[in-house]
């Protein structure tokens, strides 16, 4: 095993482990939007839209 070899073994572990580290993805479970309740989600998402998306991200960080 040569120093290339070591180094993609070390990095695949760093993949590995950021990949298991990730916060879950947030789902809607009724197919509406989880900010606004009115409309149902775009295609692999949790929001109707992109500004509802922004709009929920935006009070998560002001009230935590």
């Amino acid at each position: 095993m040569d120093i290339i070899d070591s180094a993609s073994e070390i990095e695949q572990l760093h993949i590995q482990a950021s990949l298991s580290n990730r916060p879950p993805a947030i789902k809607s479970y009724n197919g509406m939007c989880i900010w606004c309740h009115e409309e149902p989600v775009a295609p692999n998402s949790a929001y109707c839209s992109k500004d509802c998306g922004d709009d929920h991200e935006q009070y998560k960080r002001k009230n935590g």
